[in-house]
Formats: C-alpha cells, sequence, structure tokens
C-alpha cells in the first residue's frame, strides 16, 4: 500500500468504562462513528499502570526492562538525591526512530519524556515533564515560535490544578489546554509533510484524578475531545489510518491504603522530620508547631468527626504541609513507590541494608506475603490484587534497576500519597478522586481495518509492531509487543504480508548505511 500515514492520538488515561456510557447517550457522536468503523477493545497498560514507564513502553514496544525507567523520578538511595527522568533516560530506540531509518517522517506532540526534544526527521514537540519555563520544548527550534502564536501551552496551569480543582476555573483550563493543542496539531498538519503523526492528549487524565466520580464535569472534557477528534479527522488524507489509544484506565477510589503506615508499623520503614525550606515560611512555621495535614485528619478521627474534612475547603488545605515527617530513604529497609507518584503501586528494597541474597529473597516473599494477606477491617476482602516479583513480569538490561515487587490494587482502593502516621491502614475518603486502572483503551480504524470489531488481550506493547508492519517495514525481535492481526480483514495485505523480524542491529546497520550514502553523495557533490 503506497503513501501509507498513520495518525496515533493518546488520551491518557482514558477508559472506557466512562467513553461508552456518554456514546450510548448520544453524548460523544465522533467517538460513536469511530466505534462503529473500527477495531477497537481494551488495551492493558504496564504493570505498575502509570504514565511513566507507560508511554515510553508504547514508543519502544518492550517492556520498561528493555529501556530502563520505571517512574517519573530517578533516585539514588546512597546519596538520596532525585531528578526528573529525561529524554535520554529511554535506552532504545523509539517508533519515530525506526521509521526515521526509512526517510518517513514524524510528527510528535506532546509524548512524554521527550525533553530535551530529540532531532529527528520531522518535528518532535517535547511533553509531560519539561521544565515549566522552557523554551527549548520543540526540535527544530524555530516550531515552537509558531506555537507560541497559537497560544499552545504544554500542561494545564499547575496552580489551578492543585489548589482549584473543585472549580469551574479547572475545567475551563484543561479545555482550553485541549483546544490549544488542537489548533497546533491542525497547523502542522497542514505546514508540514508527515507520515507517521502523534498526539497526546493530557486532560482525560488530568480531570479523572480530580473529578473522576463527578459525571457533569467528565462529561465537559470528554465532550472537548470528542470535538478535538472530529476536527482532526477532517483534517487527514481520507485513507489515513487512525490509532486512538490511552497509557491506562482509571478506576474510583473510595478507599485510601496508607502503605507507608503499613510499612511503619511493620519496621520497614524509617521516617526523620522533614526539612524546614525558608526559615519563615508558613509552612516551615506550620511544621515548626507540628501542624499538618496529617495531624488535622488524626484530630478529626480522634473527634469523630471525619465527616468535617470534605467541607474544608481546597485552598485551605493546600496552604498546609501535608506532613510533618518523611521517609528516610538511607536508614529504611524497604520504600514505597508514591515516593514518585501517587499511582507507583511497588516496593523497592534497600539492597545496602540486606546482608546477603537469601536474606534479600526472604525479605521479598515476606512483603509479598503481607500484601495479599492484607484485608479491609469494614469488609474482609483483601484489597491487594496481584503481587509480582521483578522477574515474573520484566525482562532485560535495566532488570537490576527494576522495583523489586510490584502490585495492584482492587478497584476502589488507591495509595495515600502522604506519610500520615496516624491514619489508619485502609481509610474511606469522601472525594470525587479517580485512580489509575491497568485496562486502557485501543481502537484502530481505516483501509484493512475490521469494522465495529471488538478485540481482546491487545496490550500497550503491541502498538509499535503493529505500526511497523502497516508501514511495511522490519520489526526489531527485542520488541516484547505482537502484530494485532486481528484487527485487519481477511484477505487484507495486512493478513497476508508476512512480518520481517529483524535483530535490533539492523537498525544500527541501516543507520551506518544511511551515513555512508550522505558522505558519497556530498562528494559526489564536490562538497568534501
Amino acid at each position: 500500500m503506497a503513501n501509507v500515514k498513520i495518525v496515533t492520538i493518546g488520551l491518557d488515561g482514558a477508559t472506557w468504562d466512562v467513553i461508552l456510557p456518554f456514546v450510548r447517550e448520544g453524548k460523544l457522536p465522533t467517538f460513536k462513528e469511530l466505534l462503529k468503523g473500527s477495531s477497537w477493545g481494551i488495551l492493558k497498560s504496564t504493570l505498575p499502570p502509570v504514565t511513566v514507564p507507560a508511554w515510553p513502553a508504547f514508543a519502544t514496544g518492550k517492556n520498561p526492562a528493555k529501556f530502563g525507567i520505571y517512574n517519573f523520578l530517578i533516585v539514588d538511595t546512597k546519596t538520596a538525591k532525585v531528578r526528573i527522568v529525561k529524554s535520554s533516560d529511554v535506552k532504545s530506540k523509539k517508533i519515530w526512530d525506526y521509521l526515521g531509518f526509512y526517510g518517513k517522517k514524524s510528527m510528535i506532540i506532546n509524548h512524554p519524556v521527550t525533553y530535551p526534544p530529540q532531532k529527528i526527521n520531522g518535528v518532535m514537540v517535547s511533553g509531560m515533564l519539561t521544565p515549566p519555563r522552557a523554551n527549548d520544548y520543540t526540535s527544530p527550534p524555530e516550531i515552537s515560535k509558531e506555537l507560541e502564536k497559537l497560544g499552545y501551552i504544554i500542561e494545564p496551569n499547575p496552580e489551578v490544578v492543585k489548589t482549584k480543582w473543585d472549580t469551574e476555573e479547572f475545567i475551563d483550563e484543561i479545555i482550553s489546554t485541549i483546544n490549544k493543542r488542537t489548533r497546533a496539531v491542525v497547523h502542522l498538519m497542514k505546514t508540514r509533510p508527515w507520515d507517521f503523526f502523534f498526539v497526546l492528549f493530557r486532560g482525560t487524565d488530568v480531570v479523572q484524578h480530580k473529578q473522576f466520580q463527578n459525571k457533569e464535569k467528565l462529561l465537559k472534557v470528554y465532550m472537548e475531545i470528542d470535538k478535538s477528534l472530529a476536527t482532526i479527522l477532517k483534517s487527514i488524507p481520507k485513507d489515513t489510518f487512525v490509532i486512538l489509544m490511552s497509557d491506562h484506565g482509571f478506576c474510583e477510589f473510595k478507599k485510601c491504603f496508607n502503605i507507608t503506615k503499613l510499612l511503619y508499623e511493620t519496621g520497614y520503614v524509617k521516617v526523620k522530620r522533614k526539612e524546614k525550606t525558608g526559615k519563615n515560611s508558613r509552612s516551615s512555621i506550620l511544621m515548626k508547631l507540628g501542624i499538618s495535614q496529617a495531624f488535622i485528619l488524626s484530630m478529626l478521627r480522634k473527634l469523630h468527626l471525619e465527616w468535617i474534612r470534605k467541607y474544608i475547603p481546597v485552598s485551605l488545605k493546600s496552604r498546609l504541609p501535608s506532613s510533618t515527617v518523611e521517609i528516610d530513604l538511607k536508614e529504611s529497609l524497604v520504600y514505597p513507590g508514591i515516593l514518585f507518584t501517587g499511582a507507583s503501586q511497588y516496593l523497592s528494597i534497600n539492597r545496602d541494608k540486606v546482608k546477603d541474597e537469601e536474606e534479600y529473597l526472604n525479605l521479598r516473599n515476606e512483603l509479598i506475603s503481607k500484601l495479599l494477606s492484607l484485608k479491609d477491617p469494614k469488609t474482609g476482602e483483601r484489597v491487594v490484587e496481584e503481587a509480582y516479583k521483578k522477574e515474573d513480569i520484566y525482562s532485560g538490561p535495566y532488570l537490576d534497576e527494576a522495583p523489586d515487587i510490584v502490585f495492584l490494587l482492587k478497584k476502589g482502593y488507591g495509595l495515600s500519597t502522604s506519610v500520615d502516621l496516624n491514619a489508619p491502614v485502609i481509610e474511606e475518603i469522601h472525594s470525587p478522586f479517580g485512580t489509575h486502572h491497568i485496562d486502557g483503551i485501543f481502537l484502530a480504524y481505516g483501509p484493512g481495518v475490521k469494522r465495529g470489531h471488538k478485540i481482546e488481550n491487545a496490550k500497550i506493547y503491541d502498538i509499535t509492531p503493529t505500526i511497523l508492519h502497516i508501514f511495511g517495514l522490519p520489526i526489531p525481535n527485542d520488541m516484547d509487543g505482537r502484530i494485532l492481526v486481528e484487527i485487519f480483514e481477511e484477505g487484507s495485505e495486512f493478513v497476508k504480508r508476512k512480518p520481517k523480524y529483524v535483530d535490533p542491529s539492523y537498525y544500527e546497520k541501516k543507520d551506518d548505511e544511511n551515513l555512508k550514502r550522505a558522505i558519497k553523495s556530498l562528494k559526489l557533490k564536490g562538497k568534501i
């Protein structure tokens, strides 16, 4: 098939649990049309189902042990220093690299962990984790000036997200960000050549974290996404392949698992008083007095006034430090993933505190047993759905850097991100919040794709090999994903065509060949 074009639209955290009811109510006409004409289903995320590593897993077609990052942050437990991951930390080629080797032009807009933006055959606009005031977020650099004229922003205003999530301003900010991104997408589609176009809309994730149980607010954001999809679909050539996907799904957050409290009670975690920043800051003074969100909540519990917490204004809560203590990384035997992001359902063992491999293995088994035996005191049900050893779910050269245990909570449970030693291990919460779930969304639409066909067993690793197959390009055999052949019509060229699998070094050789050809061309032109 000549002149193949593929558009992949990411909707961070999108879930069929929200989309399908709105479609049935007639509120999302673009989604409705896409579902009728496509192959679609659940897309299983990474373990744990978190934006990072999930989006790099999509881009590489590999599990995190093959590209080297498991979270938003990289921590050195010896020095307790932490830094945000950057593009060079993803130690694998991505879909745009493979396409670039064959002269295919890519437009990559807002993909997480792409800052600093790499030079690619096409355009790169870095996404989540780009520093707030960075002006070097595009490649080529001049693209940023074009985007700024369109009012482009990478993320919604963080202050609004943090302190005004229970106001209309929060929803307006998300919708404004969606509109600005859509304008940028249409502009770039019309002004530059491309074969592969990727754009990520993060508004779905942002609203669901804060308002997952508020149907009205969810609908406003999803309706805006529906309009954006319609606008983008009108801007692409007729026979373009369209892939719609999310990095993970969402579910209700009704009960809070205070994992730090559990680890503290069992002696695995040590804490220390928080270091104060700025002697005269409000936070510093309150911390010195022992006043924090955790302290206020513990007092409400003692007085049986927990119900009041849902009426405390967000603006007031945000002025209080979350806790007066923090986990001591150097002294703790185990530390939880919530140090790095709230949805990180994993545990890491401090190997400096373990004398040998036998002690490490025994400790890990002990921790898994404690997680799987944890019961909700009110219902008697297990809180943890599954718990995995790292080697059971990851494989690759960066396995040693993986968290030692990854676990999945049952639906309805989320992790507490604060170090609240006064809170119960399991606590009911009164908020509209949502939390990550492993079931994301997948939808494929285009020539040769089955229409109105529901698929099963698709994983986030499968998208990149499927894209390479549609383009008719070789697939590196170290990818963990497979070609989603079940989405294609019987008799289509995508079913008939035998995929070509190659050693990863093939693409390195191709790179060398391109360089040799370029040098030869320059010599013939007398330029060198």
